[in-house]
């Protein structure tokens, strides 16, 4: 996901697909940031999500509860991340009103 943001970044707020969170809809310049940011983390993640996922392929030879706890577990600390990351620039590069600090 984090490759066709960056690829085909969305054109406005309405578009149907993006990162959307209540800072990231303030303005364009930071809905352009949030997900330039957002897309860069994914890829990121996605690579980490691969290399877990082929690890707990070769560790496990079945599916098993602690292969869903650590599958299941790095999706959701990787979403986590992501969602906090990009808040946390926002909150960094612009003020109260939506203007670049």
């Amino acid at each position: 996901m984090g490759y066709l943001v960056r690829r085909f970044p969305p054109k406005s707020i309405k578009s149907w697909y993006g990162y959307r969170s209540f800072l990231s809809t303030r303005n364009p310049e930071m809905w352009q940031v949030a997900n330039q940011d957002a897309a860069y983390i994914s890829r990121r993640i996605g690579f980490i999500l691969i290399l877990i996922g082929i690890c707990c392929a070769l560790l496990f030879d079945r599916q098993t509860d602690w292969f869903w706890y650590i599958t299941v577990g790095a999706v959701v600390a990787g979403t986590m991340y992501m969602v906090g990351y990009t808040e946390w620039r926002l909150q960094q590069m612009f003020d109260e009103e939506g203007k670049r600090k």
